[in-house]
């Protein structure tokens, strides 16, 4: 059985999936499921999902290019998932980069991202509760 509890290690990887590794290596092991093909929408990348939704892999040229958890999202030995604002602040030991702008969706949810850039991560709050983080690899300007 496999173990979903993954753990983030920034510029490398969440859990067994390691950044710009060839998706092929983990489309059987994980029963990784097509949601988006490359090159169909306005990004360019593709998508697959694990373990019904909860977990999702973003690709770009075939590699693994981000990470997404909605159940399970360990970094220094907590689940980032479940948060609130205060306690993922003090968890990362610093305010994120940028506080973005709150995305209203259709089903009445007003979620709003925070970034931390330099360590690749992306977290989403909804209703002050983090539900939702990707990580990516760290790509130096």
């Amino acid at each position: 059985m496999t173990d979903w509890k993954w753990e983030w290690t920034p510029g490398v990887g969440v859990g067994p999936i390691k950044f710009g590794t060839p998706i092929e290596e983990y489309i059987e092991r994980f029963d990784l499921k097509l949601r988006v093909s490359e090159g169909t929408t306005s990004t360019g990348l593709g998508s697959y999902t694990i373990q019904d939704f909860a977990k999702s892999v973003a690709t770009d040229l075939g590699k693994v290019e981000s990470v997404e958890c909605e159940d399970y999202f360990g970094f220094r030995g907590k689940n980032l998932i479940g948060m609130s604002e205060e306690e993922l602040i003090t968890h990362m030991g610093s305010d994120p980069d940028k506080i973005g702008v709150g995305v209203l969706y259709e089903n009445g949810s007003v979620q709003t991202p925070f970034e931390y850039d330099g360590l690749g991560l992306i977290v989403w709050f909804e209703d002050e509760k983090l539900i939702s983080a990707a990580a990516m690899e760290i790509i130096d300007d």
